[in-house]
C-alpha cells in the first residue's frame, strides 16, 4: 500500500472519534426517546456520510414498534415491511445482503431494543461501520437512558397523583367524617331541642303558679344541659336583669347576693349582646376575683363556668337563660347554647301562654260576674214587670172591665125603653163601641198576663191561645211547632212568650200575610223561637222608618238584655222572620 494511503488511512479515525465523542453526549442529553432517537439518527448520517439512516425501535415481544428515519439525498427511507427484515436479520452478513443497507442492533440492559442502519454511501468503510457499532451502542444507552428518565417520570408522576389521590381522599374521608360528626350533632341537637321543648310544655300546663313554674322548668333544663344551677334574668323596663325565683340549685341566700346586671339594645357588651343580639355568653370564673358583673355571679354562685342564652317571646326581649356549673369534664357544648336557646324560646311563649291564661281567667271570672249581674237584673226587672203586669191586670179586669159591663147592660136597658124606628140610635152606637172597647181591653189583658202562663202545660198553652187570637183577627191559622218548657223558669217563660207575642202583632198589623208559622223549642242550653209569615216584607235597613219599628226593636232589646239574641230577616214581597235564643242557664 502506497505511504500516502496509509497515512489516510491511519488519520481516519482520529477524526471520527473526534466528531464521534461529542455526538454520541449530544443525542444522550437530547431528553426523551423521540428525541435521542431523532439525533441518533442525524448523527449517524454524519458519521457514516450516508444519504439514508433509521432507527427501528421494538416493543418486548420484538417486534417494530417506533421508526424514526432521516434522508439527504434522492435515496428514499426503507418501507416498513423492509426495516421489519432489518430488523429480524440475525448477524451483520443479512443485513449487508439487504440492499446495501447496513445496520447495527440495538442492545441494552441485556436485551434488543431495537436496531440502527444506514444506506446509500458509495463506499463504507471498516472504521466508519466500527464508528457506527461504537455509535449504536452509545445510541443504546442513551435511548434506555431516556426510557429510564420518562419511566421514573412516569413513576414519579404517579407518586405525586397518588400521593394528591392519597389526600384528597384524606380530605374527602375527614369532611366525610365532620359531616358524619355533624349530623350526629345535629340529630342530638334537635333530640335536645324536642325534649326541651317539651320540659317547657309540661312544665307549661303544671303547676298554679310562676314560681313553680320556674322551678320544674329550669330543673329539666339542667339536666338536658348537665349543669348544677339553672336560673332565668328577667329584663326590666330600665334595661336592668334580675334573677326569678325558683332557680334550679340556687336558694334564697344565692339568689339575694346575685348582683344586678345591664342590658342595653345598642351596647356592646357581652350581656346585651346576649340578651339583644342572640349570642351564646360562654363565661370561666376568674382566679384573682371578680372582673365584671357577670363574673361576681359566677363567684356568687360558686361555679367554674357558665353559658347563657336569649329568652324571649318573638320580638319581645324578655330576659335571658343561663347554666351554671358543666358536669362534663369538656365544658358546656354547642348543642346545650342550642338547647338553651330552644328553652328560652319555648319558655317565652310558655310565659305568654300563662299570662294569657291569667288575662283570660280574669276576664272570665268578671264576665261571670257581669253574668250574674245581668241575671239578678233580668229576674228583677221581670219581676218588677210581671208585678206591674199582675196589678194592672187585676185593675183592669176588677175595675174597668167591670164598670165598662155594667154600663154596656145599662145602655141595653134604656135602649129597650125607647121605641126605635129600625136604624141604630146613638145609644146602640155608644154600646157597639163599648163592646169593641171591652174586647181590646181582653186582649191587652190576655197580653199583659196570659190566664194559664204559671198553670202546668199554660205556656204552650198561652202560645196556642195567642195563636187562636190571630185567627180570629186575621182568618190565619199559624202552623206551630211547639216543644214543652213548662220546666223553665217563670221569667224565661214569660219573656219568650213576649217574643213570640210582639212577632204576631207585628204580622197582624202589617204583614198582610197567608200563612204564619211558630217554632218553639229547646236548643243550646236555652230556648230557640221563630215566627215567619209570607207576606209584604220590608227592607231591614229602613225599619227604623217604617210604622211599628218600635215592637222589632223591643224583640232584639228584650232578647240582649237576656243575654241571647233576636234576628230579624225580610225582603219586600218575600215575608219576614223572627228569630231569637234565650238562654236558660
Amino acid at each position: 500500500m502506497p505511504s500516502g494511503a496509509a497515512g489516510q488511512v491511519e488519520s481516519f479515525p482520529w477524526e471520527l472519534i473526534e466528531t464521534f465523542l461529542p455526538s454520541t453526549a449530544e443525542a444522550a442529553g437530547a431528553g426523551d426517546v423521540a428525541g435521542v432517537a431523532n439525533r441518533a439518527v442525524d448523527i449517524a448520517l454524519e458519521l457514516t456520510g450516508a444519504t439514508v439512516a433509521f432507527i427501528a425501535l421494538v416493543d418486548e415481544a420484538g417486534n417494530r414498534d417506533q421508526v424514526y428515519s432521516r434522508t439527504t439525498g434522492s435515496d428514499a427511507a426503507p418501507a416498513h415491511d423492509e426495516i421489519d427484515r432489518l430488523v429480524a436479520a440475525t448477524g451483520a452478513d443479512d443485513v449487508e445482503a439487504m440492499n446495501a443497507f447496513r445496520g447495527q442492533p440495538l442492545h441494552a440492559a441485556g436485551r434488543r431494543i431495537g436496531m440502527i442502519g444506514v444506506a446509500g454511501a458509495v463506499d463504507f468503510s471498516a472504521a466508519r461501520l466500527h464508528a457506527l457499532a461504537a455509535f449504536a451502542d452509545q445510541v443504546a444507552a442513551a435511548i434506555e437512558i431516556a426510557g429510564l428518565r420518562r419511566r421514573r417520570q412516569e413513576t414519579v408522576d404517579a407518586l405525586i397523583n397518588l400521593r394528591f389521590d392519597r389526600d384528597r381522599s384524606e380530605k374527602l374521608r375527614l369532611l366525610t367524617e365532620e359531616r358524619a360528626q355533624s349530623a350526629i350533632r345535629l340529630a342530638r341537637a334537635h333530640e335536645l331541642a324536642v325534649e326541651a321543648l317539651l320540659a317547657v310544655s309540661v312544665h307549661a300546663r303544671a303547676g298554679t303558679d310562676m314560681p313553680e313554674f320556674y322551678t320544674g322548668l329550669t330543673a329539666g333544663v339542667a339536666a338536658l344541659v348537665g349543669a348544677e344551677r339553672v336560673l332565668f334574668w328577667q329584663l326590666d323596663k330600665n334595661s336592668s336583669l334580675t334573677a326569678v325565683p325558683g332557680a334550679k340549685g340556687v336558694d334564697a341566700a344565692m339568689l339575694a347576693a346575685l348582683p344586678s346586671l345591664r342590658a342595653l339594645p345598642e351596647a356592646e357588651d357581652a350581656v346585651s349582646q346576649a340578651v339583644h343580639g342572640d349570642l351564646v355568653l360562654r363565661s370561666i370564673r376568674s382566679d384573682d376575683g371578680p372582673r365584671s358583673d357577670f363574673d361576681r355571679v359566677l363567684h356568687a354562685l360558686d361555679m367554674g363556668d357558665g353559658i347563657s342564652a336569649s329568652w324571649r317571646a318573638g320580638d319581645q326581649r324578655l330576659g335571658m337563660i343561663s347554666a351554671y356549673g358543666s358536669l362534663r369534664p369538656d365544658g358546656f357544648s354547642v348543642e346545650d347554647a342550642w338547647v338553651l336557646h330552644m328553652a328560652g324560646l319555648a319558655a317565652g311563649l310558655a310565659l305568654q301562654l300563662k299570662q294569657a291564661e291569667a288575662d283570660l281567667n280574669r276576664t272570665i271570672e268578671r264576665l261571670e260576674n257581669v253574668d250574674e249581674a245581668r241575671k239578678l237584673l233580668l229576674r228583677n226587672m221581670s219581676s218588677a214587670v210581671e208585678k206591674a203586669r199582675k196589678r194592672l191586670a187585676h185593675e183592669l179586669h176588677d175595675d174597668a172591665l167591670q164598670k165598662l159591663t155594667a154600663a154596656e147592660l145599662q145602655l141595653k136597658r134604656v135602649n129597650g125603653s125607647l121605641d126605635g124606628n129600625g136604624e141604630m140610635t146613638p145609644i146602640e152606637e155608644a154600646g157597639h163601641l163599648l163592646v169593641q172597647v171591652e174586647e181590646a181591653l181582653r186582649k191587652l189583658l190576655f197580653e199583659l198576663r196570659p190566664p194559664a202562663l204559671e198553670e202546668t202545660g199554660g205556656f204552650e198553652k198561652s202560645i196556642r191561645e195567642r195563636a187562636a187570637f190571630l185567627h180570629s183577627v186575621t182568618g190565619i191559622k199559624p202552623e206551630l211547632e211547639l216543644d214543652s218548657t213548662d220546666s223553665e223558669p217563670a221569667e224565661i217563660k214569660a219573656l219568650v212568650f213576649r217574643q213570640v207575642a210582639e212577632a204576631l202583632t207585628n204580622v197582624e198589623k202589617h204583614a198582610a200575610a197567608t200563612r204564619v208559622k211558630v217554632v218553639v223549642g229547646r236548643r243550646d242550653g236555652g230556648i230557640r223561637g221563630e215566627v215567619s209569615d209570607n207576606g209584604r216584607g220590608f227592607v231591614v235597613t229602613e225599619r227604623d222608618h217604617l210604622a211599628g219599628h218600635l215592637g222589632l226593636m223591643a224583640l232584639k232589646e228584650r232578647a240582649l238584655l237576656a243575654g241571647g239574641w233576636c234576628v230579624i230577616k225580610s225582603q219586600p214581597g218575600a215575608g219576614t222572620s223572627v228569630e231569637f235564643w234565650i238562654p236558660t242557664a
